[in-house]
């Protein structure tokens, strides 16, 4: 009887095991790129060169952008070209191409760790990985479309690195649910100017670095943010995390935006058809 529990329980663990890596697998490599040509894309769109990088949140990785990837090449409005994994070790390695021929590409970011407390380690591999694309693609320009912490990491790579010549320069970042001092929590914890009451060590950091944005101040920005239920949050990021940006980036950056999308959480705010057709219109609106 007891040999018998042993080798059930046994058989759970090891199919268990056995769907967690396949999980994994599928998370981290994520869906099949279709890139696009001129004679294939949309006429609803603005055909460009320019790499888009898509960067995901906390706790997710391939999966975080699979459905948002899926639907612009369905509609041929974009199509992925590349996969970048920062592997347990902090590795990059590139999986596709970037040819000269194919138009609005999309870069899926991956990373094989991406359960720390912290999205610190994200923004010294996101200025890897853009000074990869430099390098060894000629990419001088490039958009970024961030979730969570994904945006997060966009944010501070931008501010502390990106004067550096070595970069490629930003065209267009679209934030999605993206907190930028995660100290305050309502209206209220911002003083007039813009300014949080009582900034954390990070936002402090940003604020000492803000002059760097100069480099970037052709750049266009569109922060966005969800409401559930009437609230001044999308029950993960409150307004008032991601409009920290505001004071940021004023008198620097004049193509700001904030976008308001109601009746969203945190999770739809990147997974739903409103929010798919809400980032290409904002990329690739003719």
């Amino acid at each position: 009887m007891h040999r018998r529990v042993w080798t059930i329980a046994g058989a759970v663990v090891l199919v268990l095991g056995a769907a967690f890596v396949l999980f994994r697998k599928v998370t981290s490599i994520g869906v099949a790129g279709e890139p696009l040509t001129t004679n294939k894309i949309s006429t609803k769109v603005t055909a460009t060169h320019v790499p888009t990088i898509l960067m995901p949140g906390w706790g997710t990785s391939a999966n975080s952008f699979n459905q948002m990837i899926t639907y612009m090449q369905d509609n041929h409005t974009a199509g992925k070209v590349m996969r970048i994994n920062v592997d347990t070790f902090g590795r990059v390695h590139v999986y596709g191409h970037l040819r000269k021929n194919v138009v609005n590409p999309l870069i899926q970011v991956t990373f094989s760790r991406n359960l720390a407390n912290t999205y610190q380690p994200q923004v010294k591999w996101l200025n890897q990985i853009l000074l990869l694309l430099k390098d060894q693609y000629g990419v001088t320009t490039y958009n970024a479309v961030g979730h969570s912490w994904g945006g997060s990491a966009l944010v501070s790579q931008l501010i502390r690195y990106g004067n550096d010549p070595k970069l490629p320069r930003l065209h267009k970042m679209v934030l999605l649910g993206t907190p930028v001092d995660e100290g305050v929590n309502r209206g209220r914890d911002i003083l007039a100017s813009g300014e949080p009451k009582r900034p954390t060590r990070i936002y402090r950091q940003l604020l000492a670095d803000r002059n760097n944005l100069r480099a970037n101040h052709q750049a266009i920005i569109e922060n966005v943010y969800g409401s559930t239920n009437g609230e001044e949050t999308d029950n993960s990021v409150p307004f008032a995390q991601a409009q920290s940006l505001r004071y940021l980036v004023a008198g620097i950056i004049p193509n700001y935006h904030e976008i308001l999308m109601k009746n969203t959480n945190h999770h739809q705010i990147h997974t739903t058809t409103e929010s798919f057709e809400l980032v290409t219109r904002l990329l690739y609106k003719k």
